[in-house]
C-alpha cells in the first residue's frame, strides 16, 4: 500500500506500520533538499512494501518541544539536520500535538546526512542502505552511536540516538536499539 499526501494532517489514524521513516530537510532550498524531493516517491515505494512508511515535511508540521524545524531533542538543528529520523511515532502525532512524548514507548534515531555524506546524491544510497538492511532484519552495518540523548540530561526531552559512519565494519543492532528504548534507560 502507498500513500502520499501533501499535509501531515491527510494521513488517517489508523494507518499503522512497525516503523517510520522521516526526511527532515525542512524544504531548504539546497542540493540536498531537491535529491530527496526527487527520489521520495521511489523511497515510498519501497518502504509501503517492507512495513514502514516515509514522510518527508515542509517545515511548519514538525513543531513541538522535541522535534522543530530550530532544535532535536533539545539541541540546534543546524548541528543535525538534515537528516533521516526512524521512529515509531506516527506522523499523525506531530501533526497538532497529539500526545505526549514517553520515552519507554517512543523510539527516535537520528542519522544527521552531513555527517555521512558529502554529496546529495549520496544520501539516496545511504537511505537505500538503510533501508536495505531494515528489510532484512540486519544490523544498520555502517552506522554507530555517535551519542546517547538521556531524558533530562543536557536538554534532552526523552531518549533518542544520534548516529554517524562506522569505519570499524561493526554494525548497530536495530533490535538491541529499540531493547535500549523499551528499558527506560
Amino acid at each position: 500500500m502507498g500513500l502520499k499526501v501533501n499535509t501531515i494532517s491527510e494521513i488517517p489514524d489508523h494507518v499503522a506500520v512497525g516503523f517510520y521513516l522521516y526526511l527532515l530537510d525542512y524544504g531548504w532550498d539546497e542540493p540536498l533538499g531537491e535529491t530527496l524531493r526527487k527520489n521520495f516517491d521511489k523511497i515510498a515505494g519501497f518502504t509501503s512494501r517492507n512495513d514502514a512508511a516515509v514522510v518527508m515535511g515542509f517545515g511548519s508540521e514538525f513543531n513541538d518541544s522535541v522535534l522543530s524545524w530550530h532544535g532535536f531533542n533539545g539541541q540546534d538543528a543546524d548541528d543535525l539536520l538534515p537528516a533521516l529520523l526512524i521512529s515509531n511515532k506516527p506522523p499523525t502525532f506531530f501533526y497538532g500535538h497529539r500526545g505526549d512524548w514517553n520515552e519507554n514507548i517512543d523510539n527516535l534515531i537520528l542519522i544527521p546526512f552531513r555527517r555521512c555524506c558529502s554529496k546529495a546524491t549520496e544520501v539516496i544510497s545511504l537511505i537505500n542502505r538503510v533501508l536495505q538492511d531494515i528489510r532484512a532484519g540486519k544490523e544498520l552495518s555502517e552506522f554507530k552511536v555517535a551519542k546517547e540523548q538521556k531524558a533530562g540530561q543536557s536538554g534532552a526531552l526523552i531518549d533518542a540516538l544520534i548516529l554517524q559512519p562506522n569505519f570499524s565494519g561493526i554494525g548497530l543492532d536495530l533490535k538491541k536499539v529499540f531493547a535500549w528504548f523499551r528499558k527506560g534507560s
